[in-house]
């Protein structure tokens, strides 16, 4: 398996080194189907262009009251990754209304999301996994920094992949780190699912052995996937494609603009190991709690101790804020 995803791998990066880093950009659902379905009445429209591919019936649903605009939530596409299949369902469309319910906390968590997303989605890329499971983090955490992170790794499976958590760290709270982690584990997922990424999610939610247990599942058949799979795994993956059809029609939901395209707010540096925030701080003008903020993964009152050198997160001069 190894040898067969460095190799996969190594095409992936390969690609992505020849191409510009892309804009963020939407992709909405407002392209109309009435010229190639002249039953479809006009004022609605279809969720995603992804049920076609799939071969189902699109599930039709009210068009929101304004068109929706080029989402700032999404990066673009490469052409060696195939965007995850989303569907709206009943049970999604459910989900979206109740995170539209109370807009403010997933708004927080985009804005929570802003400094770290661009790069997020390029270890993604780097793994082969499509742009769109980025939003399987905020369906498990609604991006937080606390507790076991955005992505909700439990100890084993963080460290299994490489991840540090002991008394100074807990390296799944740092979104770039867990993201590699996550990237990495999602490939293996995605290798034993025989290349299929829904039941990859199910082995991210119910374990390895989960995806022998629903391996007849695979396929087009997204009603009879759905109906067979336990509860908490149908939760997420509806929580999830909620998620993403809402960042892909953020401005038609009334979320709002957040700037992902932006230049990074922070820059790194090196110190050694044990040096106290507060020595940072007053070196970079800046205070502990912006520190704290962007170095989620820093436990205490300073760097590891066991470290020779450790890099850290620190704002740039004229970005630095106070808390």
């Amino acid at each position: 398996m190894h040898l067969s995803r460095r190799s996969r791998l190594s095409a992936v990066s390969a690609a992505a080194a020849a191409l510009a880093i892309p804009a963020l950009i939407g992709i909405g659902v407002g392209t109309a189907l009435a010229a190639e379905n002249p039953g479809i009445a006009p004022g609605w429209e279809p969720q995603s262009r992804a049920i076609a591919a799939l071969g189902a019936d699109p599930i039709m649903i009210p068009a929101p009251a304004a068109t929706p605009a080029r989402s700032p939530f999404i990066l673009s596409q490469p052409k060696e990754v195939q965007p995850f299949p989303i569907i709206l369902n009943h049970l999604v469309q459910e989900y979206v209304d109740a995170f539209l319910n109370r807009p403010d906390s997933l708004e927080d968590g985009f804005a929570r999301s802003r400094p770290y997303l661009p790069q997020m989605v390029r270890v993604l890329r780097s793994y082969g996994v499509p742009d769109d499971l980025i939003f399987l983090a905020f369906a498990e955490s609604e991006f937080t920094r606390r507790g076991k992170g955005p992505w909700q790794f439990n100890k084993a499976t963080a460290q299994k992949y490489g991840l540090h958590v002991n008394h100074w760290v807990d390296e799944r709270r740092d979104p770039i780190l867990s993201t590699r982690a996550a990237a990495e584990y999602l490939a293996d997922l995605h290798d034993a699912a025989g290349s299929d990424w829904r039941i990859a999610i199910v082995g991210w939610n119910g374990g390895d052995l989960a995806i022998d247990r629903y391996w007849s599942l695979r396929g087009d058949n997204f009603a009879r996937f759905m109906s067979r799979l336990p509860r908490r795994t149908r939760t997420l993956l509806a929580r999830f494609m909620a998620v993403d059809f809402i960042a892909h029609n953020a401005a038609a939901y009334g979320i709002g603009d957040v700037d992902y395209d932006a230049p990074p707010s922070y820059g790194h540096v090196e110190v050694r190991g044990g040096t106290r925030l507060s020595t940072i701080a007053r070196s970079q003008h800046t205070t502990i709690y912006r520190l704290r903020e962007l170095n989620p993964a820093i436990l205490h009152d300073r760097v590891p101790p066991y470290a020779h050198n450790y890099q850290i997160r620190v704002p740039l001069i004229d970005t630095a804020s106070s808390s």
